[in-house]
């Protein structure tokens, strides 16, 4: 049964490339390739699956574990909310390494400072906190809702 019927889709497909029930001059089989290459829209189902790049505003949640259960970013303020709930400030919000500092009430000290990547696509963002000579904390985010 499955073979019968890819046999028969290959000859229809065959038929519609070859200009079957034309008038025998080849344009109709050029008009189905152009027509099927014109509606078919991978370009837009690309477009619509991928993130809008807003830059670093918005809300993000974290995707490992962190203190922070949200980041919420706007223009050179930002605010997070969870176990380490404070607000913040933004230096060189427009550079390619833009730096978060926390003005916690009660500071965290793996958490107090760090710097900010953004992925291209603008759908995850990385905090570098600032810690020892071998590195601090990370945490990586995704755009929330």
């Amino acid at each position: 049964m499955r073979a019968a019927l890819t046999i028969a889709v290959l000859g229809l497909a065959a038929g519609l490339l070859s200009g079957c029930g034309g008038d025998g001059d080849g344009q109709n089989a050029a008009a189905v390739t152009s027509t099927t290459t014109s509606t078919s829209a991978p370009a837009t189902r690309d477009s619509a699956e991928q993130p809008e790049a807003e830059g670093l505003a918005g809300t993000w949640q974290p995707i490992n574990e962190s203190p922070i259960a949200t980041l919420t970013i706007t223009d050179a303020t930002a605010r997070t909310t969870g176990q380490l709930a404070c607000p913040g400030a933004i230096a060189d919000a427009d550079s390619a390494k833009p730096v978060l500092t926390l003005e916690c009430a009660t500071p965290n000290e793996e958490r107090k400072r760090g710097t900010l990547a953004l992925k291209p696509d603008g759908s995850a963002l990385v905090i570098t906190w600032d810690g020892p000579s071998w590195g601090g904390a990370i945490d990586s985010f995704k755009r929330a809702g």
